[in-house]
């Protein structure tokens, strides 16, 4: 295959992101809608996320997740090509299995078997560089600070920046070693990159050349989910879309269901009721009548739920966690013209008007009572136009200018 073809001749460089997202699933993630996006400018590589050998082994018996086996242990050409609907190309591509270690917490032991499972890594990256073709690139570490060490001097010289999304040391599977290895990584690397304010706030002091680019939303595809309110059913709904966690004031849930006991309140998305405190949250709301669990769905399938929301909430607690969120439901919601309540649990002035913020339960339900009875049609069309400005398309254009001034400032100083 020429992997030449159908590619800008302009490009003075490639992307490689070396991501921590795999590139199959069912649900929204940022790092594979901006790389999406920013394909359409430039050449991507997108190194899959690093399954183990234990993935892989459950994964022959029974295979939700939709792990490319055959191609994880080199039956299947690993390197893959894909055709994006936005018309741009991406390469995919699948490293061998590497052993478990996340869960060894010697710091020493943790550090030899990451050496040796980054060197199959670099190698099977390099063959791939090496079939593109491609001699200049600049590397984007998603979210994956363990590899970003382990694979660092593979890409000398090259530039590298680290995209950050979240508190890593909020992750289960990174609690031992994750807060450590991303605050050594952001020292080594050109640029950080990261999602929100709360996140720009935390990890400056790691590295003071840091900028922010914000989740946004497919706009064309939730804007499908718009029905003017003159055109729903009088019988109320809120709704909230997104995983069921430690992050959910569960307290807001129950209120909101007792104070609005003739509005059914629609949860969709998957609910983490494996941890127990969750579960022992969830239990008692799943009693309450006008409450509904539906579980997690594909992003295709929310437009049907938010054609019936009247409102969509956003009740996360105030922590160090959730300080560094910026959810992509808040544009997700607006895009279909919906009333958003939210609690104060990040810097979100931007939105203006658009989204009400509360700073107590009273607040919120207070917020969600005046949407209820005065909401209007013109409201949802202004809520739309904000939306629109953040589309992932357009996170997507900044993402590329940003990387092209890091690109030529690193370059005209070597």
């Amino acid at each position: 295959m020429d992997f030449t073809l159908n590619q800008p001749h302009d490009m003075n460089f490639d992307v490689v992101c070396v991501a921590f997202p795999s590139w199959e699933g069912d649900y929204v993630k940022s790092t594979i809608q901006l790389m999406s996006e920013l394909a359409a400018h430039r050449r991507v590589l997108y190194v899959d996320y690093q399954y183990t050998i234990k993935d892989v082994i459950q994964a022959i018996f029974k295979n939700p997740f939709n792990i490319p086996v055959a191609r994880i242990l080199g039956l299947k050409k690993r390197l893959r090509t894909i055709s994006l609907e936005n018309g741009a190309t991406i390469y995919v591509l699948s490293t061998p299995p590497v052993f478990p270690i996340n869960f060894i917490k010697n710091i020493s032991l943790f550090e030899r078997l990451l050496g040796f499972n980054a060197f199959w890594q670099a190698k099977t990256i390099q063959n791939a560089l090496d079939k593109l073709k491609s001699e200049k690139y600049l590397v984007v570490n998603a979210f994956n600070p363990s590899y970003g060490i382990g694979l660092f001097d593979s890409f000398k010289p090259h530039i590298q920046t680290y995209y950050c999304y979240d508190e890593i040391g909020a992750s289960y599977w990174a609690k031992d070693h994750g807060p450590r290895l991303e605050a050594q990584y952001m020292k080594m690397v050109n640029h950080v990159i990261v999602s929100s304010e709360g996140l720009q706030n935390s990890k400056k002091q790691f590295n003071s050349h840091i900028d922010t680019v914000k989740n946004g939303v497919d706009f064309e595809l939730f804007h499908q989910a718009f029905v003017p309110l003159s055109q729903k059913s009088t019988k109320k709904k809120i709704g909230y879309i997104g995983t069921i966690d430690q992050r959910i004031d569960y307290s807001i849930i129950k209120k909101l269901a007792l104070e609005f006991p003739d509005t059914d309140i629609i949860i969709v998305g998957r609910v983490l009721d494996d941890m127990l405190d969750v579960k022992a949250q969830t239990d008692p709301l799943r009693e309450l009548p006008n409450i509904r669990f539906e579980g997690a769905k594909p992003p295709s399938a929310l437009m049907e739920y938010l054609k019936e929301f009247h409102i969509g909430i956003i009740p996360f607690v105030k922590n160090e966690q959730t300080a560094a969120i910026y959810p992509m439901k808040i544009n997700e919601y607006l895009a279909a013209g919906l009333g958003v309540v939210a609690t104060d649990f990040a810097p979100l002035a931007e939105f203006g008007d658009a989204v009400h913020i509360a700073t107590n339960t009273e607040d919120f339900i207070g917020a969600t009572k005046g949407l209820l009875e005065r909401d209007s049609d013109q409201k949802q069309l202004a809520r739309i136009e904000m939306a629109k400005q953040n589309s992932w398309q357009q996170r997507g254009k900044q993402l590329n200018q940003l990387l092209e001034k890091i690109y030529q400032k690193h370059t005209n100083s070597m």
